[in-house]
């Protein structure tokens, strides 16, 4: 079965990488050879009175304090990023997660340890739309980082290069942006050495707290950084990446262009670009730039959640099946107390 699930990858791979099954059945073949493997160890475990026991046990404990390491890291990371962004929700969310991490296992732990069978079916019938949610993340995180990999070391010249805006500071490209600009300069030198003259698309509109569109401000940041002005497109009505793209497909039509396209973002938001992409219609592919290690895993865990909106009834369905166990667990509590 893991050969399967890597061969069916392969295959849709080939015919376009930007999709999130290709990860799923990924993360499933690495789970299942897992699985098979902790299968013959404690297999061969179990022809020595108690090595099997000891064996789990180890597992256990090591799974345990490595979920117990990344809680630790996770609010570690979002105090600094409340520290240095501020304390906005979007800011809080590897805080937050780490919180809800260590409460679950500090649960657990309580529940064994105080002997509260029903506490701990709760938590166990909980760990069911947790997993669910835990295994795509997993499986986005993972695909993510290949499918980024890939496209730096075999990304091909394309006809036109689009960098997504992220806000101006004070009317101006802050760092994070610059960074996107950075990268877009070097696929564009790339694709020149190739003998290729994309064009450059700006895109980005004008937030609410913002004195004018992102897409001029990054025009200016690319000119003054060498890029020629007539090869410079803007896009300067949108205020979302969905938005980004849709109107930059019609900025592509409108010039002729059909070829393939790299979309510039940054690492944690570049696999979601690329699934819009194919949503909207856009061949090529996305890149990521260097993001600030302290801002990766609040963005990263947004971008997740922003993929499971975007795929909104398929996880309904999901997520409503992994807690059919948990429903039924509190609707009989609910009987016994009545």
């Amino acid at each position: 079965m893991p050969l399967v699930l890597v061969v069916a990858a392969a295959v849709s791979a080939w015919r376009d990488p930007r999709k999130l099954r290709i990860g799923l059945a990924l993360a499933a073949a690495v789970l299942l050879s897992a699985l098979y493997l902790l299968v013959i160890v404690l297999t061969v475990a179990s022809e020595t009175p108690d090595l099997g026991v000891w064996v789990v046990l180890g597992l256990f404990l090591l799974l345990l304090a490595l979920v117990i390491v990344l809680g630790v890291v996770l609010v570690l990371n979002g105090l600094t990023m409340v520290r240095k962004e501020g304390r906005h929700l979007a800011n809080l969310l590897s805080l937050l997660l780490g919180i809800a991490i260590l409460g679950y296992v500090g649960l657990g732990i309580a529940s064994v340890m105080l002997s509260l069978s029903q506490v701990f079916l709760f938590l166990l019938l909980l760990g069911l739309p947790v997993g669910y949610l835990s295994f795509g993340f997993v499986a986005y995180l993972g695909y993510s980082q290949l499918y980024q990999a890939c496209t730096k070391r075999w990304g091909r010249p394309v006809e036109a290069i689009v960098v997504l805006g992220s806000g101006l500071v004070g009317g101006r490209v802050p760092p994070l942006l610059a960074s996107r600009l950075d990268r877009g300069r070097a696929v564009l030198e790339r694709a020149r050495l190739a003998g290729r003259d994309p064009l450059m698309i700006t895109s980005g509109g004008k937030g609410d707290d913002e004195t004018r569109a992102e897409a001029h401000a990054m025009s200016e940041y690319l000119v003054e950084h060498g890029v020629d002005p007539d090869r410079i497109a803007e896009e300067d009505r949108s205020r979302t990446t969905e938005e980004n793209l849709a109107n930059t497909a019609r900025v592509l039509a409108a010039r002729l262009i059909t070829g393939r396209v790299a979309v510039v973002t940054n690492s944690f938001h570049a696999f979601r670009a690329a699934l819009l992409m194919r949503r909207v219609g856009i061949p090529g592919y996305s890149l990521g730039s260097a993001t600030a290690g302290y801002y990766w895993p609040s963005a990263t865990i947004r971008e997740y959640v922003a993929i499971l909106r975007d795929s909104r009834w398929f996880n309904a369905v999901g997520l409503g099946l992994s807690l059919l166990p948990l429903a039924g667990l509190l609707i009989v509590g609910l009987l016994d107390a009545v």
